[in-house]
């Protein structure tokens, strides 16, 4: 009889071990639910709050990602989130936008990142679009003869080549000016002719645009030809990303 009771609290002190080792699993479990589901809501948040404005500034979809350690020790330990991503595919006279904001924080309510990198691409057919907005007018006497009638990027040259008038090739070098867009063309004439100011404004005004719709603290500091077109290289500091 004594060995039989004795089991018998061996067995009830084995249960009860047991049990408690199931219960801190049940808890364990849930703390980790519980600071996933807080993590989720808080990426959700920011980035929807993100994307719904900078899409409604570009006129363009923009998604907002962000990097891979979690935002939320991000915040408890640092106050601020390691990087940001701003991408968006562009749409018919909207460059592709890739941009990325590190070391992001809220202040006063608003999404400031202390630095950001990306760049603007537009296609051959943005480009070509944009130059024939700084065509001359239907009525100029050289209307015919100097509009832009396509732009193909020449990225070994480092040029875009633009189509004038159906009749020649013109070379145009992209650069930066006091944080603006220049496209300075290889020849100022054409058959006799000289080429009118403002031929590609068209294309800088677009550019211009774009930067002005991106956040607050976004400027130009680069541009060259690519393959698929010009890209346009973008920093900032202290950048309002809404």
């Amino acid at each position: 009889m004594r060995r039989r009771d004795s089991d018998d609290r061996r067995g009830r002190r084995g249960r009860r071990r047991g049990g408690c080792g199931c219960s801190l699993l049940l808890l364990l479990l849930l703390l980790v639910g519980l600071v996933v589901a807080a993590e989720f809501g808080a990426r959700w948040y920011l980035s929807d709050r993100a994307e719904r404005e900078a899409s409604a500034e570009l006129g363009a979809p923009v998604s907002v990602g962000f990097g891979r350690t979690p935002i939320l020790w991000d915040l408890a330990t640092t106050q601020a989130v390691d990087t940001v991503r701003l991408t968006s595919p562009g749409a018919e006279t909207v460059p592709r936008i890739d941009v990325t904001g590190s070391s992001v924080r809220l202040v006063d309510g608003a999404i400031l990142a202390a630095t950001a990198n990306g760049t603007a691409t537009l296609t051959g057919a943005q480009l070509a679009a944009a130059a024939a907005e700084g065509n001359p007018a239907a009525d100029s006497p050289v209307a015919g003869l100097t509009e832009v009638r396509s732009v193909r990027p020449d990225a070994q040259a480092g040029l875009l080549v633009a189509d004038i008038g159906g009749i020649a090739e013109v070379g145009v070098a992209p650069g930066v000016s006091d944080g603006q867009l220049t496209l300075t063309p290889q020849q100022t004439a054409l058959l006799g002719f000289p080429l009118p100011d403002g031929l590609f404004s068209g294309i800088t005004g677009t550019v211009d645009s774009t930067v002005a719709s991106l956040p607050d603290g976004v400027v130009i500091n680069g541009a060259r030809v690519v393959p698929d077109g010009l890209e346009v290289a973008l920093t900032g500091a202290d950048v309002v990303l809404r």
